[in-house]
């Protein structure tokens, strides 16, 4: 969660998080845009190879 935490704030993006036992959910929308952005599916790709790795 850390170093996806870093990578977000790079983006200055802030993801809603929920973290129960061994699952974490990221919820990646823009409440201004209403919807999904582009730095939205940037930083879900980021967040993929991070735990690809």
């Amino acid at each position: 969660m850390t170093t996806v935490a870093l990578e977000a704030e790079k983006l200055n993006h802030h993801p809603d998080w929920s973290n129960s036992y061994n699952k974490v959910s990221i919820s990646l929308t823009n409440h201004e845009a209403k919807g999904i952005t582009q730095l939205d599916f940037d930083l879900a790709s980021t967040i993929d190879k991070i735990f690809k790795d």
